[in-house]
């Protein structure tokens, strides 16, 4: 199967895999075929990818950051705690549920390898809340480990689970609002980590790390961070970690104001605040660890040729192995030519661009 953008150039092509809504309800059956009013109802209920079949990529396996039962326990948890919040605002949230999800991402994180996951995409904007936690919380667990800090990886998943609990306190016309945000509306959105930190104090469980995290995670090494303006070492290590980790996933959600950047972007955008916004270190670290272009990751080559990524190498995770399927004319190739851009006499070809 092959994962492509959904939209007119996917039409004629057969489901490989059943897309679903937020509760993971399917919205069509596998197998059938997508025609134009297919693409209007499932882009309607937030599908933006799907995966179809084709003959090129059956040896393909695609995976999340983490698993389908894992995202079913994780709309158990957001969704109590989302009622709680709404109606009990002022008491702290129980601490087991949060732990019994963060110990399903770890062990999610041991068993997905990053090169073959993707971040998750909310099927719609009520589920945002969750998945960005979930894709910030895996990202965190396996960057703890990368930096050689496994004893952080447990108030990491929860940290990085429940760090913007506050924002469900937020005004939605002023959270998802287009227009630049006032003086007003700032401090209300700054609010959100005093808020958040109020739902964990108090109850038996949230440890002081867990806290710190929770507390600083918009705190920058240059001191342009919130809420307290901290720099440098004065940030804990879990909130550096957790810093990068929530910039690089929330670039790859839509949002009213911006469009979503693809992997290969949001690692740009963190690489060049390496040493200002973010520790420098931590920085190079997520760099090695997270791919560019995770596998299935269609692209453009310098060549003008159309690929899909097979492999990922361990060094120069930017020139991974990839199975060319269209010329530069844009035709479909009869036989299909594996190159590893990893290899000197392949230097000259670059990937280009992501097509999806």
């Amino acid at each position: 199967m092959r994962r492509m953008r959904l939209g007119e150039g996917s039409v004629g092509c057969t489901l490989a895999d059943a897309p679903t809504d937020a509760s993971g309800r399917p919205l069509a059956p596998r197998g059938k075929v997508i025609d134009e009013e297919l693409v209007r109802r499932l882009q309607e209920s937030g599908v933006t990818i799907v995966f179809v079949d084709d003959a090129a990529f059956q040896d393909l396996q695609y995976a999340a950051l983490v698993s389908p039962p894992t995202l079913r326990l994780a709309a158990a948890v957001f969704r109590e705690a989302r009622e709680r919040i709404q109606t009990k605002p002022k008491e702290p949230l129980p601490y087991v549920p949060f732990l019994h999800l963060a110990q399903a991402v770890i062990q999610d994180s041991f068993d997905t390898p990053l090169d073959m996951a993707a971040v998750l995409h909310p099927q719609n904007q009520s589920q945002r809340d969750e998945i960005h936690a979930l894709n910030r919380a895996s990202l965190a667990v396996r960057l703890a480990h990368a930096l050689r800090l496994p004893r952080y990886a447990n108030d990491l998943a929860v940290s990085g689970l429940a760090c913007d609990l506050g924002m469900m306190l937020v005004p939605p016309d002023v959270r998802w609002r287009q227009e630049p945000l006032s003086a007003e509306d700032l401090e209300t959105i700054h609010a959100h980590v005093a808020q958040g930190l109020h739902l964990v104090e108090g109850r038996e469980g949230w440890t002081a790390v867990t806290r710190a995290a929770i507390a600083q995670h918009h705190e920058r090494t240059d001191g342009s961070g919130y809420p307290s303006g901290m720099e440098g070492d004065q940030i804990h290590p879990t909130a550096r970690i957790l810093a990068v980790c929530d910039v690089f996933a929330a670039m790859q959600l839509p949002r009213p104001d911006r469009n979503l950047l693809s992997p290969e972007e949001a690692l740009a955008e963190v690489d060049g605040a390496a040493g200002s916004l973010f520790d420098y270190d931590t920085v190079v670290a997520f760099h090695r660890m997270v791919p560019p272009f995770p596998v299935g990751t269609e692209v453009e080559l310098s060549s003008g040729e159309r690929a899909v990524v097979l492999r990922v190498p361990s060094s120069l995770k930017a020139r991974p192995v990839v199975r060319v399927f269209m010329d530069k004319d844009g035709n479909r190739l009869s036989e299909f030519t594996e190159l590893d851009l990893s290899q000197r006499d392949m230097q000259a070809t670059t990937v280009l661009r992501v097509i999806a």
